[in-house]
């Protein structure tokens, strides 16, 4: 009814006016023919209002021209082609860069719609049928495809369509663009084989450095050793079996203090807490072979950083026990040196004056005291013992090698003492391996050896107790002889100051003996090393090659 009251009152308003003006007409003539004017003004309405409509149908139709025109020439400017369906009246609206995109004329397209699908390479074909799909149940679209240009050559395309319905939620429309998106594939395809071709290079760098660090870990000559932070053995490579004489797994097993000297262990602990904190360090520490024995180790200990943060620690052994004991046994030669200088330069100055001085007190022993003789004689042996070491040490001994019976050595040495050790209350036991092998030495000078080591094992027992000499193979290259005492043992600090020229333990004693045992073992191409704890004994234990060459001085 809204819609008609203006009009109404439009017809109305004319009604009046023309009425108004023919009544003032024929008022003056007494006459009032209202129902003429009425007829008239209805009469003429339709043709008014009928101009009136025809008018606003050609400025409408201008207008719709004009934005039909702005309308063509935006999508005629877009770099891309614009298209427009309407399914009520199978209308197709498209763009005339269509042409550029995909290289036929935009009558090709509105003679038929589905004509973009037959260029889609097979390829892409299930890209298209899954957005017209997605087009079907009402979704905005968005895909990318190969299409096949007349030419033979592929292009990329981005498709985007946007659905449209009515108030009733029917599809009545859908308007859609594609664009070339042909270069920017180009390009993104050569910034993925670039970063494919990086990434094949940073994995062969990689590799490459995995390998090197692989072979420089399996074939270092020193044992490598990798701890998470809780100091459990992750991996060592295969000279660290050698090294400790543990498998790798097993060592995987066990408490890493338990292969650390416990005189080192607090030490390590120490350097092992700092590395954990990114710090670098060096030590040298014993740590406990298989067998049992300590050997020297140099060790070198690096956190394995990542991310900046520790997350395990490398830690680099070089056993260093043989190049200590070379040192040692240098140090030893240069002090034999030196006293050798000074007995040759002294020993014969004194044994002349100690011979004639013996004569004469023998001479005189019937004219004085016998009580003073003795004493007199005693202190000239004992002079001239002292003398003979220094000629021992002055020069080299004569010495004839020959393959010798350890086992028949010892045997004649405990036999020859064993009376001199049951006196004091001592029972000298032998313990042997089965098969002992033959040796090559110097069979006197190892008497000697023996005879002083096990004489300084009965004199540190005064009250009596068991002395062991054990022997036995190691290894297949070398034979171990120990004398283990249960004496008054000795302090930790003396124990390597044995050895040198007159230092000594005993009461009487001039350090030379021990000394002379060094010197005769060194000779041998073998070692000998003191072990000892206060109250509870002493350990001395020879080994010797058993394939022994002469050394020559």
């Amino acid at each position: 009814m809204m819609k008609y009251t203006g009009r109404i009152v439009m017809m109305l308003i004319y009604v009046i006016v023309t009425a108004a003006f023919k009544t003032f007409d024929y008022m003056e003539l007494g006459y009032v023919p209202i129902f003429e004017y009425i007829i008239s003004a209805i009469m003429v309405y339709p043709v008014w209002w009928t101009g009136l409509q025809y008018d606003k149908a050609k400025y409408y139709a201008k207008e719709a021209q004009k934005k039909d025109k702005e309308l063509n020439d935006l999508f005629n400017n877009v770099d891309a082609a614009i298209y427009s369906y309407d399914f009520r009246s199978n209308r197709l609206m498209v763009s005339s860069k269509i042409s550029d995109v995909f290289g036929y004329s935009p009558t090709k397209f509105k003679e038929n719609i589905m004509f973009w699908k037959e260029l889609v390479i097979q390829e892409d074909i299930n890209i298209v049928n899954e957005l017209e799909q997605k087009l079907r149940n009402g979704e905005k679209c968005i895909a990318e495809y190969r299409i096949l240009l007349p030419n033979g050559q592929l292009k990329w395309i981005q498709k985007r369509i946007t659905p449209i319905f009515d108030l009733d939620g029917n599809l009545i429309k859908f308007n859609g663009i594609d664009i070339d998106i042909d270069q920017r594939k180009k390009v993104e395809e050569l910034l993925t084989q670039s970063q494919e071709q990086n990434r094949k290079l940073l994995e062969k760098r990689l590799k490459e450095s995995e390998k090197r660090f692989e072979s420089l870990f399996a074939h270092n000559s020193d044992p490598i050793f990798t701890f998470n932070l809780d100091r459990r053995l992750i991996e060592a490579n295969p000279a660290a079996e050698n090294i400790l004489g543990y498998p790798i797994t097993e060592l995987q097993q066990m408490e890493w203090d338990s292969v650390i000297a416990p005189e080192d262990l607090d030490l390590y602990n120490e350097h092992f807490k700092l590395v954990s904190q990114g710090e670098w360090k060096e030590s040298t520490l014993s740590m406990v072979h298989k067998d049992g024995s300590n050997r020297v180790m140099e060790l070198k200990m690096i956190p394995i950083i990542i991310d900046h943060q520790c997350i395990g620690i490398y830690q680099i052994t070089k056993d260093i026990t043989d190049s200590k004991l070379a040192a040692e046994r240098i140090r030893r030669s240069d002090k034999l040196a030196a006293v050798g200088l000074l007995a040759a330069g002294v020993a014969h100055e004194i044994r002349n004056p100690l011979t004639t001085l013996k004569g004469f007190v023998q001479l005189l022993t019937s004219d004085i005291d016998k009580h003073y003789a003795s004493i007199l004689l005693s202190e000239i042996d004992r002079i001239n013992q002292i003398v003979s070491e220094f000629l021992i040490l002055s020069k080299p001994q004569v010495t004839k090698y020959a393959t010798q019976n350890i086992k028949r050595i010892l045997n004649n040495i405990t036999s020859l003492l064993e009376t001199e050790a049951r006196l004091k209350g001592i029972q000298l036991i032998s313990e042997y391996d089965v098969n002992l092998p033959l040796i090559n030495c110097e069979q006197n000078q190892l008497k000697q050896v023996f005879i002083n080591l096990i004489k300084n094992a009965i004199e540190a027992m005064p009250n009596g107790g068991k002395i062991i000499v054990k022997a036995q193979i190691i290894n297949n290259k070398m034979v171990s002889i120990q004398i283990v005492d249960q004496g008054m043992g000795i302090e930790e600090e003396r124990i390597p100051k044995l050895g040198e020229p007159f230092y000594t333990t005993k009461e009487n004693g001039t350090g030379l003996g021990l000394m002379v045992c060094y010197r005769i073992i060194e000779q041998h191409g073998g070692i000998m090393n003191i072990t000892s704890q206060l109250n509870r004994g002493t350990t001395v234990e020879v080994c010797l090659p058993l394939d022994c060459p002469l050394i020559n001085e």
